[in-house]
């Protein structure tokens, strides 16, 4: 997870991947081009960041789908190039990606509120998905709320919270013994066998995209005061490891497969309130620990 959020991220893009450098190198046009998906992804994003009503959002959704246009079209000259240069594209890739991340979060955070109810921005967004912009994942966030937990639910799905706490300690005990490669290699064994702990304490299907009734936020809130505190240290041991040493090479590679699969399990069991610490800024503090460790590794 760790060094694959940012691959994750190009491999989103519509850009085209590039097997092999060519020998004549990067044209003026393929920069040019580059420069221009750089700038149409940013516009995107400045954009979403800017939605915050209704008002807005169906402001938005036209410019939205005319930077969607604007986006394939560009992507469809980047493939029809066969002159660029492998670094210079990898480069161009990390940049774009860099914003895409925000926009992706913008995306994301817009979707769960249902575009604001903007019919239009739904739309467009619903075209962004099927354009290859973004995966369908939070696409059922724009369907019409589903009605929040009973009284009887939200008893069943605070006592199955409240059951996360003791492998959330241990997951975070874990993570703070990891120092160099060979800690990393002892504890990748050990993450295994927490995921498949925390798998055993999935929300039912039922309930995992509900929320809790207002009535219920004095239980809600005292069940997630000892959970806040263990996943916010998760997060601060997951950037610490991402700047060790050594990191990018291969004796870390078991441990990042394991730590993959443990922060997936910890996402859809903390259904409710993950994405309150592991937001954005998650992601930028990873993104600096990562660059600083490749930059520091040279």
């Amino acid at each position: 997870m760790l060094r694959n959020i940012v691959a994750a991220l190009l491999l989103g893009l519509s850009v085209p991947a590039v097997a092999e450098p060519s020998k004549s190198g990067t044209t003026v046009e393929d920069e040019k081009l580059g420069h221009e998906m750089l700038k149409v992804t940013n516009d995107m994003w400045f954009l979403l960041s800017g939605v915050g009503d209704k008002a807005t959002a169906d402001e938005a959704a036209l410019q939205f789908v005319k930077l969607i246009e604007e986006s394939e079209r560009i992507s469809d000259q980047l493939y029809a190039q066969q002159a660029m240069d492998l670094e210079a594209l990898n480069m161009m890739h990390y940049r774009i990606a860099e914003v895409y991340e925000s926009l992706s979060f913008e995306f994301e955070s817009l979707c769960k509120a249902r575009c604001y109810g903007s019919k239009n921005l739904i739309a467009a967004f619903q075209y962004a998905v099927r354009t290859g912009l973004f995966d369908d994942e939070s696409l059922p966030g724009l369907e019409q709320p589903k009605p929040p937990l009973t009284d009887s639910e939200a008893r069943q799905e605070l006592a199955r919270l409240k059951r996360l706490i003791e492998p959330d300690r241990a997951v975070l005990s874990v993570l703070q013994s990891v120092k160099d490669a060979g800690s990393a290699t002892r504890a990748a064994e050990e993450l295994a066998t927490l995921s498949a702990r925390l798998q055993t304490l999935m929300p039912e299907h039922s309930v995992a995209d509900r929320t809790f009734a207002d009535r219920t936020a004095p239980n809600v809130r005292a069940t997630y005061a000892p959970i806040e505190p263990l996943l916010w240290g998760i997060r601060s041991e997951i950037v610490r490891i991402a700047a060790l040493p050594g990191y990018d090479d291969e004796p870390f590679d078991a441990f990042s497969d394991a730590l993959d699969t443990v922060f997936q399990c910890l996402g859809d069991a903390h259904n409710a309130w993950f994405e309150e610490v592991f937001d954005e800024s998650f992601r930028s503090d990873l993104d600096d620990a990562l660059h600083e460790n490749a930059t520091t590794s040279n």
